[in-house]
C-alpha cells in the first residue's frame, strides 16, 4: 500500500511540474508505469544477444553460477 501512495505522489508531482500541456501529462502519467516493463524488457534482449555474441563466456559464467548456487544453497 506505500508503494501505492508513493506512486500516486509521484504522478501527481510530475503532472504539477511539467511544462507541457494537460493532454501530454496525462499521457505521461498513464505510460508512466511502462517503464519497469521497458527496462526487464531491454535487459532480457541484451543477454539473448549477448548469448549470441559470446556462447561460450555466457554458458560458462551460467555454469560457474549454477555451481555456486547448488554450492551455496
Amino acid at each position: 500500500m506505500p508503494y501505492v501512495i508513493l506512486y500516486a505522489l509521484g504522478v501527481g508531482l510530475g503532472l504539477a511540474v511539467m511544462r507541457d500541456p494537460w493532454p501530454a501529462r496525462v499521457a505521461t502519467a498513464l505510460v508512466w508505469p511502462l517503464g519497469p516493463i521497458t527496462f526487464v524488457l531491454v535487459i532480457s534482449l541484451l543477454l539473448i544477444v549477448a548469448t549470441i555474441l559470446w556462447p561460450l563466456l555466457i554458458l560458462g559464467s551460467a555454469a560457474v553460477i549454477g555451481a555456486l548456487g547448488w554450492v551455496l544453497f
